[in-house]
């Protein structure tokens, strides 16, 4: 009898707290709590890989709407048919490609969406994805897929963990765990699968209070770099490539992006920051190694030179790497024109 009463009163409890922990969560009682690039609204931990929730609609300064296949759509709602017949361009990369702070249709994907009506428009990109997080999810989730014609290819992450962090960082690192890297021993980032009713509210709050109030990045501002990890950031974006590559896909051409930034529109170097500088700096190598990296299935497509001809503060939304809707026009019509001429090509 004892044991049954302490059960239900533990079960009760539990019960309680997750209740609060919700409620808490969804009156957002702290105006800026949720500004925290831990846990976004709408992705979650599933067997320890960050990835989008299934068939949610959230709505903020902007909505997201996510289906079955956990890719963001445009409607609530809206279900991808991945088994069709059509010829297919999958967006695949971290924040930029997803439309961080856009509506879905002046994300790039919407923008495409828009001018090109020959091909299916399938965005697959995540927030806080590294590039080597972008290959495996392609990997893992687009390989029985058909008639995938085109993979745009985009991912400015880690680059600015990997200046903050310095020695510290790796390349399991990004956005959405490097939490769990600095504060493995915290139970409350332990988990590594979802229970069967999802993530836990209590334990995200206990995350976002830690990183919102004891976490501070800026004391990891004086890590030193080094040889063997500059050269490890940068090969990380064509080792990538090379995964793709050696799985041998046939009929898919693979259309690749060097890192672009607001820093490199600033006409003036020193004027910069020091982080600044030595973003643009680790940045550059890095996209000379993209650069070089132009295989026949692999197409270059050089959006620095492109949008040297424009105003940051016109392509951008902040200082880091997020596009405005003019920008991911720009781009947009940039990935069409280059299916254009290769279908031209071919006919």
């Amino acid at each position: 009898m004892k044991i049954f009463k302490i059960t239900t009163i533990f079960i009760i409890t539990i019960f309680f707290i997750e209740l609060s922990s919700l409620i808490f969560l969804k009156l957002k009682i702290f105006k800026n709590f949720d500004n925290s690039n831990l846990t976004f609204a709408f992705t979650e931990i599933d067997n320890n890989f960050m990835n989008l929730k299934k068939n949610i609609a959230y709505s903020s300064n902007i909505n997201v709407f996510t289906d079955e296949n956990r890719l963001r759509v445009k409607d609530n709602g809206y279900q991808t048919d991945l088994n069709n017949k059509n010829s297919k361009i999958v967006l695949i990369g971290d924040s930029v490609p997803f439309g961080w702070n856009l509506e879905y249709e002046d994300s790039i994907a919407g923008h495409l969406e828009n001018i090109n009506n020959t091909h299916q428009i399938i965005n697959a990109s995540v927030p806080s994805y590294s590039p080597k997080q972008s290959t495996t999810k392609f990997l893992n989730e687009f390989s029985k897929v058909k008639n995938i014609e085109f993979v745009y290819i985009s991912n400015f992450n880690p680059v600015d963990l990997y200046l903050l962090l310095g020695e510290k960082w790796n390349d399991e690192i990004n956005w959405s765990n490097y939490i769990n890297f600095i504060s493995k021993d915290l139970f409350f980032f332990k988990y590594k699968s979802l229970p069967l009713w999802g993530e836990i509210n209590f334990f995200k709050i206990m995350r976002k209070v830690y990183v919102s109030k004891f976490f501070r990045v800026s004391q990891y501002k004086n890590e030193k770099r080094n040889f063997v990890l500059d050269k490890k950031i940068i090969n990380l974006y064509t080792d990538q490539l090379k995964r793709i590559k050696n799985k041998k896909y046939k009929g898919t051409k693979f259309i690749f992006t060097p890192i672009l930034s607001p820093t490199h529109l600033k006409k003036n170097f020193e004027l910069l920051s020091s982080f600044e500088k030595e973003r643009i700096e680790i940045i550059n190598k890095i996209n000379l190694n993209l650069k070089n990296y132009e295989h026949e299935e692999f197409i270059f497509l050089d959006l620095v030179s492109i949008m040297e001809n424009y105003n940051a503060s016109d392509i951008f939304i902040d200082d880091c790497c997020h596009l405005s809707s003019m920008g991911s026009e720009i781009v947009a019509n940039q990935i069409n024109q280059i299916i254009l001429n290769i279908d031209a090509n071919t006919q």
